[in-house]
């Protein structure tokens, strides 16, 4: 910054002769060539500043340099109904089959692999003294669609009763994962229960 006392600056010039012109004393021209080069600075500054609002930063890019990819868009209210009806029916139909012994009433629920599924878990309840199921509750979550793949997320209450008459009642989170098949129908290909606590 230019000191606030450069008039007190010694000079290196002898002072001006009373004969001939005006002569500049050391001190005034280098105290002017300091101004012009502070202007120029200035000047130099005030137009390299940036004009207009500052542009937003950009997400990072994931991996290979692209965009994060949206893992689903919510449902419709028409399409949202028709997975909670399947997965409605899906529950009622198991647990007509624990109770009436006839596994393939879940059979129009479900895609060929998770029924399979549906009926090795039938199977290990009734080896463990269960005799039937009561679907008491379902709490929705979310319900997102991406292509013909949905994932709804549920909370439901059952009851389940035991040879010797004692019935426990739980409540447990679900992620289903449906496939719309060519029909246009939903169907269950998997049930995840997050919460469950794992096995060794």
């Amino acid at each position: 910054m230019l000191p606030s006392n450069v008039e007190q600056f010694p000079t290196t010039n002898p002072p001006p002769s009373r004969s001939g012109g005006p002569r500049f004393s050391g001190g005034l021209l280098g105290t002017l060539v300091l101004l012009v080069v502070l202007a120029a600075v200035i000047y130099f500054a005030v137009t390299r500043m940036p004009v207009g609002t500052p542009a937003r930063p950009t997400p990072a890019p994931t991996a290979a340099g692209a965009p994060a990819a949206a893992a689903g868009v919510p449902a419709d209210q028409a399409t949202a109904a028709a997975i909670q009806e399947a997965i409605r029916k899906l529950d009622n139909a198991q647990a007509q089959a624990m109770k009436s012994g006839n596994q393939q009433v879940m059979q129009d629920t479900a895609t060929p692999e998770f029924y399979a599924e549906e009926v090795a878990t039938n199977q290990d309840l009734a080896d463990s003294g269960v005799t039937e199921v009561e679907l008491l509750n379902i709490e929705w979550g979310d319900i997102t669609l991406n292509g013909n793949t949905a994932t709804a997320t549920n909370w439901e209450t059952w009851s389940t009763t035991f040879e010797d008459g004692t019935t426990l009642q739980s409540r447990d989170r679900n992620v289903y994962t449906l496939i719309k098949d060519a029909s246009g129908t939903w169907k269950i290909a998997s049930d995840e229960h997050p919460d469950a606590p794992q096995g060794p």
